[in-house]
């Protein structure tokens, strides 16, 4: 069912490609894996071998507006800014010589944090980098997971590795803020994200199940808890926002009915390089969430590459996520 979603919605929004990954969030269990287009394995030999190459773990892109995720976690984990944390936001921020903008345009006057993250503004997100400082946001890139294997056990895992903190300019950590200028693969996003879902946690995603040795004997493979990135107060107080994001913000299209206030999610719309500057007109769009927001069963991402009709992660990524979503409420007989 997650794939003929994929598919539809790649078709529908005439994507090039879409991804989307499913996760038990605790044990880091992966239930669901599809991508659009795929291939059929009875004809293997026939089939085109780059599409053996599987994006979820192999392709690096810049994720966008998720990364605000890690952003403004790492803020609040080191107390340089709470959800309520008001400031003027201008539309605009200077830095380094370089004027950076929201995806709107718009100013917004007088926002918390929280606003920040619902109506996904770069200039919040670059507003908390700065009263962290670099140091700290760098090192919690770190400890979610930026620029690092995740050690899933699925062969041609990429990664992209962090710049050592001394070459960064202000202007690359102020895009980095908002996820443009650094790569990572979707299954580092899903990771780094459900960091939120499970209480503060970075836990290894895995497809294996058990392992079967010489005698026959099932050795089921133990879930394994990386590390702590932030406190479970932190983590309560993101998910807290993301569920603002699904129900006062960008993402409104994930909303699922008999669930208020059960839906924590984020939306990402990311520019593409081309010709060392950015497309004006190819964008990669994503949403990450989970459910209930309350005890998570499932963390979900959804990735659709270079669509034709929209363009953002509320549009496009979003509604495909809801369809698989009210799908395994169904499945899995989840309650609110």
């Amino acid at each position: 069912q997650a794939e003929r979603a994929l598919a539809d919605g790649v078709q529908k929004y005439q994507a090039e490609s879409g991804s989307l990954i499913i996760m038990e969030p605790t044990t880091g269990r992966i239930v669901a894996w599809a991508d659009v287009p795929s291939y059929n394995a009875n004809q293997f030999a026939s089939t085109d071998t780059a599409l053996f190459r599987d994006p979820i773990v192999s392709d690096l892109y810049e994720p966008g507006s998720i990364m605000k995720v890690p952003t403004l976690s790492g803020a609040i984990d080191d107390h340089a800014i709470t959800p309520d944390y008001r400031f003027n936001e201008t539309g605009t921020a200077v830095v380094g010589g370089y004027a950076i903008h929201n995806w709107d345009g718009r100013a917004h006057g007088m926002v918390t944090m929280t606003q920040v993250l619902e109506n996904s503004l770069n200039v919040g997100a670059i507003k908390a980098e700065q009263l962290e400082g670099s140091t700290n946001f760098y090192q919690y890139l770190q400890r979610f997971g930026i620029g690092t294997r995740t050690g899933i056990d699925v062969a041609g895992e990429a990664s992209a590795p962090l710049a050592p903190l001394a070459q960064w300019k202000p202007s690359q950590l102020a895009t980095a803020a908002f996820g443009q200028g650094v790569d990572a693969t979707p299954i580092e996003m899903l990771a780094a994200v459900d960091a939120v879902a499970t209480g503060g946690n970075l836990v290894w995603p895995h497809v294996v199940d058990a392992m079967v040795d010489a005698n026959g004997v099932h050795h089921p493979v133990q879930p394994k808890v990386v590390r702590q990135v932030i406190s479970a107060k932190t983590a309560q107080q993101m998910n807290q926002m993301m569920i603002a994001v699904v129900e006062h913000g960008s993402g409104f299209a994930a909303k699922i009915d008999g669930f208020k206030n059960q839906v924590a999610g984020k939306t990402g719309t990311a520019s593409i390089p081309e010709n060392g500057t950015y497309s004006k007109d190819q964008t990669i769009g994503s949403f990450v969430g989970f459910l209930p927001a309350s005890h998570p069963q499932f963390i979900m991402l959804v990735i659709t590459r270079k669509p034709k009709i929209l363009f953002e992660g509320a549009y496009v990524a979003a509604p495909i996520w809801k369809s698989v979503a009210t799908a395994l409420i169904s499945q899995w007989q989840i309650a609110p």
